[in-house]
């Protein structure tokens, strides 16, 4: 894709624009580097409005977010490389819109850092824990209004099964019996997917803003690759419970196998890393978490683990219409893995919530 240089000088700063650089391999939005004749580099982005179809709701978020760390973290001497910075248009925006509609953001580059696609060891597993853990703790003071939902519903997890269950007996493109255990598989636990949002509505957890991708590499370490710096990719940072992030770290982090693994005896759990990024996150969390929602953090895993499952499975028998497949299939071998790693969360629950436990009364 080239991109008309035009766009990059829409942005206040430097305006003498030398090249423009696909940058990186995201699958959402569509990124590049911007090198310019007279200034630093900056990091320009083309925002998917199917994925996120109210842009202006994104960055209205995002904004407040960055703007928000910026001020907690000013007082550290690289404070410029521990959050995302924005910059505005000369219309003082957050977003150009070219003449063909499509939404542009533009970040300040940050220094060249390191990301991690899998844990490889325990010291990695407390700091992916403690950083957004941290991340949670620094926006627990955010102030009204309460940030929008760039995605709705995007962690309801009744409502994806309920979902999954309507496709299953639509059946549109005939692919019921090939994924008939595995839709039985989510069914069976459909008063578990209720569980969190239940206690949400009694009032027993309490909303949160959370980041809702909690991804080994959506965290920058810094150049000798030691020290986790920034929390990236903010599309999805909106209300929801510290579950969501907090279950998502062990179903990427701990998972021994690949989230489409064919062979599901290899699928398991790393219990070691499931140590490090509970104590990260706890230590960071400490002043803020209720004994509540850590009484749940257990289970998140398992919760968030099955609804990964249950969005692939829907998509299988859609059709393959929201992730990319490379065989027909493919979404269903995603589905088996994580309901394996569902099973494997399962058989050591008790186990794992009494480590959780032991490590907050410590």
């Amino acid at each position: 894709m080239v991109v008309d240089h035009h766009i990059a000088s829409e942005f206040v700063g430097p305006q003498q624009v030398s090249a423009i650089l696909p940058m990186g391999r995201g699958h959402i939005n569509d990124t590049f580097l911007v090198h310019y004749h007279d200034g630093p580099d900056r990091v320009l982005q083309r925002l998917n409005s199917h994925v996120f179809p109210r842009p202006e709701w994104v960055m209205d978020n995002i904004v407040r977010v960055t703007e928000h760390l910026q001020r907690k973290l000013s007082h550290l001497p690289d404070a410029d490389q521990r959050h995302l910075r924005v910059i505005f248009t000369h219309t003082g925006r957050s977003l150009f819109v070219d003449p063909q509609g499509h939404h542009w953001r533009m970040y300040h580059r940050l220094h060249p850092m390191h990301s991690y696609e899998r844990l490889e060891n325990s010291r990695q597993a407390y700091w992916v824990g403690h950083s957004f853990g941290a991340f949670q703790a620094q926006l627990a003071d955010l102030s009204p209004p309460r940030l929008h939902e760039t995605i709705a519903d995007f962690h309801h997890t009744p409502r994806r099964l309920h979902r999954l269950i309507q496709v299953s007996q639509a059946d549109p493109h005939r692919r019921r019996g090939l994924a008939q255990r595995e839709v039985d598989f989510a069914q069976a636990r459909q008063h578990r997917v209720e569980a969190l949002i239940n206690a949400h509505h009694r009032g027993d957890l309490p909303e949160r803003i959370t980041h809702n991708d909690t991804k080994l590499n959506n965290l920058l370490f810094d150049s000798q690759g030691q020290q986790p710096m920034c929390v990236v990719d903010l599309d999805t940072v909106m209300p929801g419970l510290v579950h969501y992030d907090f279950g998502d770290m062990i179903r990427t982090g701990c998972a021994t196998a690949p989230e489409d693994e064919e062979n599901l005896e290899l699928v398991d759990f790393d219990r070691e890393f499931f140590g490090g990024i509970t104590r990260g996150y706890l230590e960071a969390g400490r002043e803020f978490l209720t004994e509540t929602e850590v009484q749940q953090l257990a289970f998140s895993g398992i919760l968030m683990t099955l609804e990964v499952g249950i969005r692939f499975l829907t998509d299988y028998l859609e059709g393959d219409v929201y992730f990319k497949v490379h065989h027909p299939e493919h979404n269903l071998q995603r589905a088996r893995s994580q309901f394996a790693l569902v099973s494997r969360l399962e058989a050591a629950e008790n186990e794992l919530h009494d480590q959780v436990m032991t490590l907050w009364q410590s």
